[in-house]
């Protein structure tokens, strides 16, 4: 996957544009732990610096609210090793650079691009609370994939409606893939109920299998029933079946 690909199906403005190596011996000082500096070798073949967003290149203003902060937004492109660490990887650079990021993530066999929920902390410094995933595309897919997240699309209100925007068009396309509905559009807050209440279900299902007294087995198939209820509730809304 070669980033002058990226830049030019994502449709970065040019003066946007960085397209550097970003080699992780300049990451290596910034990371306390020595085991996240090992995991970073073994995991991470390459990092590339994409674009960067500001005010300064864009006309985009920046937002700053008592819980947000969005001074500028970072595009990165990520080669892997192997797969099944690009959510620790997005982790560790979301804690090392000041500002959102968005990171394509190019593993062997597909590619995700990741981004996240932050919190502004003490002395402007950015907590990430939550990651957002896209569903895994298929690389021979990639220009229709970025062509479909099109930043000329999103609403240049402020730097944090844009960072917003393509984070919900990637969480609605992974919301559908995961529970096979319609949804036309779908929250960060919404998602995240429908995902707590999956894992309740899940975790409901094993306690099921695993019990042998018959009266507590069918006291959780009341339980799992309400939260099948639950999960169908909010899913019907989203469809505009209530």
């Amino acid at each position: 996957m070669e980033t002058k690909e990226i830049i030019k199906f994502w449709q970065f403005p040019s003066a946007t544009v960085i397209n550097r190596n970003l080699p992780k011996t300049q990451i290596f000082p910034h990371i306390k732990n020595p085991k996240d500096k090992q995991f970073l070798t073994d995991a991470v073949q390459s990092i590339y610096m994409l674009a960067n967003f500001k005010y300064e290149n864009t006309n985009i203003p920046k937002y700053e609210s008592d819980d947000e902060l969005y001074q500028e937004i970072w595009f990165y492109y990520l080669k892997m090793k192997d797969s099944g660490n690009a959510a620790r990887v997005y982790r560790l650079l979301s804690g090392l650079i000041p500002y959102p990021i968005i990171a394509l993530i190019d593993e062997p066999d597909d590619f995700v691009v990741y981004t996240g929920r932050l919190k502004k902390a003490a002395n402007n410094f950015l907590k990430l609370v939550n990651v957002y995933p896209s569903p895994e595309y298929q690389k021979d897919n990639l220009q229709q994939v970025l062509e479909s997240l099109s930043l000329a699309d999103l609403s240049k209100q402020n730097l944090k409606t844009l960072y917003d925007d393509l984070r919900q068009l990637l969480t609605t396309q992974l919301a559908q893939q995961q529970y096979d509905q319609q949804i036309e559009v779908i929250s960060i807050n919404q998602k995240d109920e429908l995902d707590q209440l999956n894992q309740m279900i899940e975790t409901v299902k094993i306690k099921i299998r695993k019990e042998k007294q018959l009266n507590r087995k069918i006291d959780m198939q009341m339980q799992l029933h309400g939260l099948k209820q639950q999960l169908q509730s909010i899913l019907a809304e989203k469809e505009g079946l209530l």
